[in-house]
């Protein structure tokens, strides 16, 4: 047997239920290429928020509320005091806060980008 079938197998007999998969064999011929993904404009619209936070679209409270918490840390006035950058900043990521930490909020703004606020009124 080869060392790749081998690997594969063990993997195999080991595997648990919930447990992530193998990873793919290295090595070969990868198949033909695949054309990258056409960028999106809603995507572009969506760099707001996100960009903020230096997050990625899509990711979880949790996630969020971790990278709030270390951008009010590293921005926050009482810590940068007469640093005007550093207060918009500070604004900035309490609003990109306020808005992906709400469910209702942030799937406005998933959907109209930076006409979330007039959403009801569409």
């Amino acid at each position: 047997m080869s060392g790749d079938l081998l690997r594969r197998l063990f993997h195999l007999t080991r595997a648990r239920v919930g447990s992530p998969p193998p990873p793919p064999p290295t090595g070969g011929d990868p198949g033909p290429a695949r054309p990258a993904p056409a960028s999106r404009a809603p995507d572009d619209e969506l760099a707001g928020y996100y960009a903020n936070l230096e997050i990625p679209r899509g990711s979880d409270l949790e996630t969020v509320r971790a990278a709030w918490k270390g951008m009010m840390r590293k921005y926050h006035p009482d810590l940068n005091p007469g640093d005007e950058d550093a207060e918009r900043r500070f604004k900035e990521i309490n609003e990109a806060y306020e808005v992906l930490s709400d469910p209702e909020k942030r799937g406005k703004y998933d959907r109209f980008g930076d006409n979330w606020k007039h959403a009801d009124q569409m």
